[in-house]
């Protein structure tokens, strides 16, 4: 056991407030627009962490928005990172 929660203990509502944000910011690293690439990844990571369940997803979805930002300026390696963190968001 990894220490994950279920889906249903990630309410809707913060499953679609994060890939909104990590799909806007892999957007905005693509096209070169590192400051709102970095204030969207910011904004994910703190939602990940006063929302999500302790567990593995949490620490990946962080740790991910935060690679994403190391990796600016490099546009498709951010947005990469942040594919990357969308595909730990449970499905409904």
């Amino acid at each position: 056991m990894t220490g994950d929660a279920d889906a249903d203990d990630v309410p809707h509502d913060v499953r679609a407030a994060l890939a909104q944000l990590l799909d806007r910011a892999g957007r905005a690293a693509e096209a070169g627009d590192d400051d709102t690439a970095a204030a969207l990844l910011d904004t994910a990571r703190t939602v990940a962490t006063n929302k999500l369940p302790p567990g593995d997803r949490r620490d990946r979805l962080r740790h991910g928005c935060r690679a994403a930002s190391a990796a600016l300026p490099d546009g498709t390696l951010a947005a990469a990172y942040a594919d990357a963190a969308v595909a730990r968001l449970p499905t409904e």
